[in-house]
């Protein structure tokens, strides 16, 4: 009896592997080549790599690296974004900071923050290099800062402080390479091109409906895995991740001849795929198959990373209906003037994005508090002529025009030794989100004149049994000279408001 229920254990647990590893993937057509998408690849890096002195190992799998995360079993259509900020950025972030992927939910970043940013609210593909423009031009947010997030709910975070920590991890560069150059992309997976103990990972993309993987390899090979692909897909459109290679590796192709090598895949669709998520793609299906872009790209792409400090940070509360209306611009000056019209340069993040939905996405809340950089233009150090400017753009975009107000509105200044948050006293908030642009701006000299209520039981600052108007000189306790006035005082004189500033 006791053999039997073993025998019946070992079947279930036979059955859910190999269902497991059998489940039908929806295939997602080819995304649209876009102008923004055209715009991003005019400003990548061409790579051709030499490996002169250097002699290449027979393998290298950067997937057993502690930078790269646990394999993703992504969701819906998120495979560019999984593949590129789920594995690549993780991968980089962690290399440059000699961070252990698996160690913490801080230190692996999440892909459905930048593809929640990118798929206009619909389950459908995208670009890897969209993600990694999003990382250039904003940051990405940690796994731990973004949490859990449903198919469907295309969620956006909320939380001043969760955008502020994603702008300080950035893509530095984002780098092109020919699929068919061999060295170029051995070098870059052996030592990134610069000596590095551990090299880069890739991107690419191919076709992945109807592929044939024969997941029963077993000859020669120098990392040891047991799947290979054998034939390309004929339908649906898929991202992946190249984590390295093995020239053992033996194909044999459709003309019987025993073809050498090929790239490490890591997939993602979870490890019950291939073998632990895994598999050898032949070189020889990029040097020597022919085919079309569509059907396998003829380009990978990888990126440097970088950290950055943002110097001054607007922090925006708003409720709104229909996220996709809005984009978010700030501009800098130093002369004092907020009466000329500012020339706002716009957040990649938050950009007309995210869907007919509320800010914190479907099923989920309206209000969201979010943080733009207003870095690019500011001087080193703070001065009184400091004005800080930030657009609140609404467009009628998608199928509904949304409303709301903006609730808060103030700017964090990180320049010296400690932080320093100035309000926005010259807008009353809340305040509606208007067609066109609702603007606001923070003078920091304004700041210096914020009302503050204290006790005044014992003076009475009264002329003619009113609060005196009169504008009085202080000097402060080192000496320096600061205009003084007095106002609302209440009826028994026990509160008085001063007014203080240069």
């Amino acid at each position: 009896m006791k053999l039997r229920q073993q025998l019946l254990l070992f079947l279930l647990i036979f059955t859910a592997v190999v269902s497991a590893q059998t489940i039908t993937r929806k295939a997602y057509p080819a995304p649209k080549v876009t102008p923004e998408v055209q715009r991003i690849r005019s400003t990548m890096n061409p790579m051709r790599l030499k490996a002169e002195g250097i002699t290449l190992p027979e393998a290298v799998d950067n997937s057993k690296s502690k930078y790269f995360p646990p394999v993703i079993n992504q969701d819906g259509g998120s495979c560019a974004q999984a593949s590129s900020i789920g594995y690549v950025f993780t991968y980089e972030i962690n290399r440059l900071l000699n961070r252990d992927a698996s160690g913490s939910a801080d230190n692996r970043f999440a892909y459905k923050f930048s593809w929640n940013m990118l798929n206009d609210g619909e389950d459908q593909g995208g670009f890897a290099e969209q993600g990694f423009y999003l990382a250039q031009r904003y940051g990405m947010m940690t796994e731990a800062d973004y949490g859990e997030s449903g198919l469907y709910q295309f969620r956006w975070a909320s939380g001043y402080d969760k955008y502020l920590k994603a702008m300080r991890y950035r893509v530095k560069d984002i780098l092109s390479f020919d699929a068919a150059d061999l060295t170029s992309l051995k070098r870059w997976l052996y030592d990134a091109a610069d000596g590095s103990s551990t090299g880069g990972l890739l991107t690419f993309s191919s076709q992945s409906s109807g592929w044939t993987i024969n997941d029963r390899y077993d000859g020669p090979s120098r990392t040891g895995y047991h799947s290979l692909l054998t034939h390309l897909a004929t339908s649906g459109a898929h991202a992946m991740t190249i984590v390295g290679y093995d020239d053992l590796v033996e194909f044999t192709d459709p003309n019987g001849v025993t073809q050498k090598g090929g790239f490490i895949v890591a997939n993602t669709w979870g490890t019950f795929s291939h073998d632990h998520g895994r598999f050898y793609l032949p070189y020889w299906f990029f040097t020597s198959h022919q085919h079309t872009d569509l059907v396998l790209s003829s380009k990978m792409q990888a990126v440097r990373v970088t950290t950055y400090e943002p110097k001054v940070v607007f922090k925006i509360r708003l409720k709104y209906s229909s996220r996709n209306d809005l984009s978010f611009g700030t501009d800098f000056r130093n002369d004092g003037n907020t009466t000329s019209t500012p020339l706002y340069t716009y957040a990649q993040a938050f950009f007309n994005a995210g869907g007919d939905y509320p800010m914190q996405g479907q099923y989920l809340g309206d209000e969201i508090e979010i943080a733009i950089d207003a870095s690019s233009k500011a001087g080193a150090l703070a001065t009184d002529g400091d004005v800080f400017f930030l657009a609140v753009k609404k467009a009628a975009i998608g199928k509904t025009v949304g409303d709301g107000t903006v609730e808060a509105v103030s700017l964090i200044d990180y320049r010296g030794a400690e932080p320093i948050e100035y309000a926005c006293v010259a807008t009353s908030l809340p305040t509606a989100v208007k067609p066109g642009i609702t603007a606001f701006y923070v003078k920091l000299s304004d700041n210096r004149k914020s009302r503050y209520i204290v006790s005044a039981s014992p003076y009475k600052y009264e002329e003619n049994g009113t609060a005196s108007s009169r504008t009085f000189v202080v000097r402060t306790a080192n000496g320096k000279a600061m205009k003084m006035g007095f106002g609302n005082m209440t009826a028994d004189g026990q509160q008085v408001d001063i007014r203080i500033g240069d």
